[in-house]
């Protein structure tokens, strides 16, 4: 059943015009294409069902181009913004154009430091401030966005049973692009174990929201186009982890 909803909640998506979805519903659509994208290029006999590589990466291109202004808008709330920031950041990777890196730094820094600065100063303490470091960390390499980011993801864990479910999801993309970003490069061994090991106790949880998250959707009349990114970039991420497991050893 996953697969076939997958499957039409693909079809469905490329019939949507983005520029008439509401901003919160983007990333979920950009990363779901992004999944999407990276399991054709490495699978091509899935473009049968997905289309080419490069509609894929003009699809992408599109919903960054809407992001783009939602990451310079300095009257949008710095959490809020920073997750677009971190959107456009995730797009560049795929979509080479430096507009969309220079312009996501810009406002990077002008979120992490206030005006006449040259210090970061956290304007709150939230999961898209972490990703928005991390980011920072990646492109640049200053190692202060690495321990900052740190600082946040085991301040996190040490309170992960206060968050509830709601506040898990929030930080668990988080917890994997630390791990995967910062965390291989910059934790000692033990720290490294650890973070490891939580990401295997939490995932559960994660699971079970994330089927709740899906059967709502499946429930409700699916006009709601935030969960519907959601949900799509939640099937997108496991038919690729799929496709990953079937078929990478033999790649």
């Amino acid at each position: 059943m996953e697969k076939g909803l997958f499957h039409e909640l693909y079809k469905r998506s490329c019939e949507l015009e983005m520029g008439r979805c509401p901003s919160p519903a983007l990333s979920g659509f950009l990363h779901g294409y992004l999944s999407v994208y990276s399991m054709v290029r490495i699978y091509p006999w899935l473009e049968e069902s997905f289309g080419e590589p490069y509609e894929i990466h003009e699809r992408v291109r599109e919903i960054a181009r809407f992001i783009e202004p939602l990451a310079g808008n300095k009257n949008l709330p710095a959490d809020v913004r920073a997750g677009y920031v971190v959107d456009l950041m995730d797009a560049y990777q795929l979509y080479s154009d430096l507009n969309f890196l220079n312009t996501a730094l810009d406002a990077a820094y002008d979120i992490l430091t206030p005006w006449g600065s040259d210090k970061i100063v956290l304007p709150c303490r939230t999961p898209n401030i972490c990703r928005l470091l991390c980011s920072c960390y990646y492109f640049t390499g200053e190692m202060e966005n690495g321990i900052l980011a740190g600082s946040l993801i085991f301040e996190a864990l040490g309170s992960i049973r206060d968050l509830g479910r709601q506040g898990l999801m929030a930080w668990w993309d988080t917890f994997c692009f630390y791990e995967d970003v910062v965390g291989a490069m910059e934790l000692p061994e033990p720290e490294r174990v650890r973070l490891a090991e939580e990401r295997v106790r939490l995932a559960v949880s994660v699971k079970q929201e994330e089927e709740e998250m899906i059967e709502r959707f499946v429930l409700s009349t699916r006009d709601d186009l935030e969960l519907f990114g959601r949900v799509f970039c939640i099937l997108s991420r496991r038919e690729f982890a799929i496709h990953d497991k079937l078929y990478g050893k033999k790649e």
